[in-house]
């Protein structure tokens, strides 16, 4: 199927931001060289309307839209605390790195359903977001936060490729709030059930999700599937996330479900 839904304009000249931090550049750039480079508009940004000062306020750091999909996602690049005490320092990266993008993704989803006509690719809301957005009650939404700096303490404590692993036991202030049980380090469920499901990515799943899926069809098919999946109550535990896609790519069948076969082996985990 030819992809060339809701691509801008070529005929128009539209300038992209580079991003501001260089975690967002290196987003940008990666998204750049991958099959989002089409359907993807760094620091996008929403006017304050008539009491606007000193230009719009970001949005998001990254908007994609292909079809009816819209994909929001938010970089933050906050340093792993080293204190001594692992538990705390994996409460305060939480809270910083992972709770704070996914309050702006959600902020930016409430946006975009509310005012899709007032989106821009610039600071000063000159210039329109390009791409058409889908009808709110048709748009399919996918809320990723790519959260670095956890990788090297990851292997440090745990070993293996150092990406965080999906529980998704681990529900809401489970996440970082000792008083709440016992917190597990490295370990992602739902951040918040009730406000839309999050995709977290790391340092060392990015690349391999952005570079293993081949289109951006595939791309969003993987989003929908796994979230389904984990939402599903069927996943007990995954490794991280290119376990998860792995098995997603060798086990998917002709009809785009997950097979039985993957379920029992997750739980196996």
């Amino acid at each position: 199927m030819s992809e060339d839904h809701n691509q801008p304009d070529l005929g128009t000249a539209i300038s992209r931001a580079d991003g501001i931090t260089v975690s967002e550049r290196y987003l940008k750039k990666l998204c750049d060289r991958t099959f989002l480079s089409l359907w993807s508009y760094p620091n996008v940004y929403r006017d304050q309307g008539s009491s606007s000062k000193g230009g719009g306020k970001e949005v998001c750091d990254l908007l994609v839209v292909f079809e009816n999909h819209v994909i929001i996602f938010s970089d933050k690049d906050c340093a792993f605390p080293n204190s001594g005490d692992l538990t705390k320092d994996w409460s305060r990266w939480f809270r910083r790195a992972i709770q704070k993008s996914a309050e702006q993704v959600w902020g930016a989803e409430r946006w975009i359903r509310s005012h899709p006509d007032r989106l821009f690719v610039d600071r000063a809301c000159e210039h329109k977001f390009p791409i058409d957005l889908p009808n709110p009650d048709d748009a399919i939404f996918h809320r990723i936060v790519v959260a670095h700096d956890s990788s090297n303490r990851c292997r440090q404590e745990l070993g293996g490729s150092g990406s965080l692993i999906l529980d998704p036991g681990v529900v809401g202030v489970a996440h970082y709030r000792t008083d709440q049980g016992v917190v597990k380090p490295f370990r992602i469920g739902h951040v918040d059930p009730d406000k839309g499901y999050i995709h977290v990515l790391d340092d060392t799943t990015l690349d391999i999700v952005l570079e293993t899926l081949d289109t951006i069809s595939d791309f969003v098919q993987y989003l929908t599937k796994k979230e389904a999946f984990v939402r599903s109550g069927r996943l007990g535990m995954a490794a991280g996330e290119e376990e998860l896609l792995a098995l997603y790519l060798s086990e998917v069948d002709g009809r785009q479900e997950v097979s039985s076969r993957v379920v029992d082996w997750i739980l196996l985990v």
